[in-house]
């Protein structure tokens, strides 16, 4: 009977399979070439991942595993400064070189996922989860849930644009300028309709 997998090598293996991505794609990963670069026999990867499918599936999942340090344990306790200060230090956490290759490599994963038989769906409910956060957060301060829903998702969708422009053109000033007023503008939104519930 063959021995199972340990989980401890598996997640050795991962750590490895992820430095070795960070200036490659997806579409280029197989078995064969993945085993040359890390100088395994491809045996190995079999046996820990089964085929290549599950082999990505398990990429994805260690990659998307790292924003779990981003989530706040109380957010709806949050000031409105303690709102920013959280945004703002998740997003330098996300402008390290590292963390933008792998967030490159959350794309490719996503858009796959778009045309996929078989779709993992955890991007889609890594969004659902920041859009949600956000609109309990609003509806907290007092904004009414519809709105709060609409100004979550420009917010959310706002924050994904600006992660893809930083990975795309590498312009860290001008994308935290974006991000400054991206945020300003949410609390100017929230100002404005606490003060037309008021009328």
């Amino acid at each position: 009977m063959a021995r199972p997998p340990k989980p401890e090598r598996k997640n050795e293996l991962l750590e490895q399979i992820v430095d070795h991505l960070l200036d490659k794609t997806f579409a280029s990963l197989s078995f064969r070439t993945l085993a040359d670069g890390l100088g395994i026999s491809s045996y190995v990867l079999v046996y820990h991942f089964g085929n290549r499918e599950e082999l990505i599936n398990e990429i994805v999942r260690h990659i998307e595993a790292r924003h779990d340090a981003l989530k706040p344990e109380n957010p709806e306790g949050f000031a409105r400064e303690d709102f920013r200060r959280w945004i703002l230090d998740s997003w330098n956490w996300l402008l390290i070189e590292r963390n933008r290759q792998l967030q490159r490599l959350e794309f490719e994963a996503a858009l796959q996922d778009a045309v996929s038989l078989n779709p993992r769906g955890s991007a889609m409910r890594k969004f659902a989860y920041w859009h949600s956060l956000s609109a309990d957060w609003l509806v907290n301060q007092g904004m009414q849930r519809a709105e709060a829903d609409s100004s979550a998702r420009l917010f959310t969708t706002s924050l994904y644009g600006l992660q893809y422009d930083y990975v795309l053109n590498q312009d860290r000033d001008s994308v935290e300028q974006a991000l400054h007023l991206l945020m300003d503008r949410f609390f100017t939104g929230l100002d404005q309709a606490l003060s037309q519930a008021n009328r």
